[in-house]
Protein backbone atom coordinates (compact mmCIF):
# COMPACT_ATOMS: atom_id res chain seq x y z
CA UNK A 1 0.00 0.00 0.00
CA UNK A 2 1.52 3.34 -0.75
CA UNK A 3 2.49 5.77 2.06
CA UNK A 4 0.68 9.66 1.60
CA UNK A 5 -0.95 12.19 3.61
CA UNK A 6 -2.99 14.56 3.24
CA UNK A 7 -2.50 18.08 2.79
CA UNK A 8 -4.70 20.40 5.08
CA UNK A 9 -3.57 23.77 4.03
CA UNK A 10 -0.59 25.62 3.25
CA UNK A 11 0.71 29.15 2.92
CA UNK A 12 -0.44 30.11 -0.29
CA UNK A 13 -4.07 28.56 0.41
CA UNK A 14 -3.68 26.31 -3.00
CA UNK A 15 -5.93 23.62 -0.83
CA UNK A 16 -8.39 26.40 0.36
CA UNK A 17 -9.16 27.48 -3.85
CA UNK A 18 -9.07 24.00 -4.72
CA UNK A 19 -11.97 23.26 -2.09
CA UNK A 20 -13.85 26.34 -3.21
CA UNK A 21 -13.88 23.95 -6.81
CA UNK A 22 -15.31 21.44 -5.48
CA UNK A 23 -16.17 20.99 -1.84
CA UNK A 24 -14.76 17.11 -1.92
CA UNK A 25 -11.21 18.02 -3.55
CA UNK A 26 -8.52 17.26 -1.05
CA UNK A 27 -4.61 17.06 -1.88
CA UNK A 28 -2.68 14.56 -0.69
CA UNK A 29 1.36 13.83 -0.99
CA UNK A 30 2.19 10.63 -2.16
CA UNK A 31 5.50 9.57 -0.15
CA UNK A 32 6.25 6.62 -2.55
CA UNK A 33 6.09 8.55 -5.88
CA UNK A 34 7.20 11.82 -4.00
CA UNK A 35 3.81 13.68 -6.36
CA UNK A 36 0.82 15.85 -5.34
CA UNK A 37 -2.40 14.27 -6.18
CA UNK A 38 -5.73 14.96 -6.20
CA UNK A 39 -8.55 13.12 -4.78
CA UNK A 40 -12.29 13.72 -4.39
CA UNK A 41 -13.89 12.13 -1.18
CA UNK A 42 -17.56 12.18 -3.27
CA UNK A 43 -15.94 9.26 -5.53
CA UNK A 44 -16.37 6.54 -2.78
CA UNK A 45 -13.31 4.09 -2.44
CA UNK A 46 -11.72 5.36 -5.74
CA UNK A 47 -11.47 8.82 -4.52
CA UNK A 48 -8.09 9.38 -6.89
CA UNK A 49 -9.04 12.35 -9.61
CA UNK A 50 -5.35 13.08 -11.16
CA UNK A 51 -1.65 13.40 -10.40
CA UNK A 52 0.15 16.85 -10.66
CA UNK A 53 2.71 17.51 -12.91
CA UNK A 54 4.62 19.91 -10.61
CA UNK A 55 7.05 19.59 -8.06
CA UNK A 56 5.55 22.35 -5.83
CA UNK A 57 2.01 23.07 -4.80
CA UNK A 58 1.33 26.50 -6.27
CA UNK A 59 -1.22 28.43 -8.43
CA UNK A 60 -0.03 25.85 -11.31
CA UNK A 61 -1.84 23.34 -9.39
CA UNK A 62 -4.84 25.49 -9.20
CA UNK A 63 -4.70 26.39 -12.89
CA UNK A 64 -4.36 22.63 -13.77
CA UNK A 65 -7.47 21.32 -11.53
CA UNK A 66 -10.18 24.24 -13.06
CA UNK A 67 -8.78 23.37 -16.48
CA UNK A 68 -8.97 19.32 -15.82
CA UNK A 69 -12.25 19.50 -14.65
CA UNK A 70 -15.13 17.40 -16.49
CA UNK A 71 -17.70 20.35 -16.99
CA UNK A 72 -14.24 21.47 -19.19
CA UNK A 73 -13.78 17.83 -20.66
CA UNK A 74 -15.05 19.13 -24.10
CA UNK A 75 -13.16 22.26 -24.80
CA UNK A 76 -9.72 19.36 -23.39
CA UNK A 77 -10.18 17.00 -25.61
CA UNK A 78 -10.52 19.81 -28.08
CA UNK A 79 -7.20 21.12 -27.40
CA UNK A 80 -5.71 17.98 -27.18
CA UNK A 81 -6.63 17.15 -30.52
CA UNK A 82 -5.65 19.96 -32.09
CA UNK A 83 -2.07 19.71 -30.11
CA UNK A 84 -2.12 15.89 -32.00
CA UNK A 85 -2.74 17.35 -35.43
CA UNK A 86 0.23 19.84 -34.52
CA UNK A 87 2.90 17.41 -33.53
CA UNK A 88 1.70 14.89 -36.44
CA UNK A 89 2.39 17.80 -38.77
CA UNK A 90 5.34 18.34 -37.13
CA UNK A 91 6.72 14.83 -37.63
CA UNK A 92 5.46 14.37 -41.36
CA UNK A 93 7.44 17.62 -42.00
CA UNK A 94 10.81 16.39 -40.47
CA UNK A 95 10.08 13.25 -42.21
CA UNK A 96 9.92 15.00 -45.50
CA UNK A 97 13.35 17.17 -44.85
CA UNK A 98 15.24 13.94 -43.55
CA UNK A 99 13.95 12.07 -46.75
CA UNK A 100 14.90 15.71 -48.80
CA UNK A 101 18.47 16.20 -47.41
CA UNK A 102 18.92 12.40 -47.83
CA UNK A 103 18.41 12.42 -51.57
CA UNK A 104 20.39 15.54 -52.33
CA UNK A 105 23.10 14.10 -50.41
CA UNK A 106 23.00 11.08 -53.04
Amino acid sequence: MEKSFEIESDCLDIIKRIKEIDKGYYVVYNLDKKVFELHNREQGRNSYCLTFPYDALDERCYLHVLKTRVQNSDALFQEMEEENKRNQQRQIKEVLNDFEEKLYDS
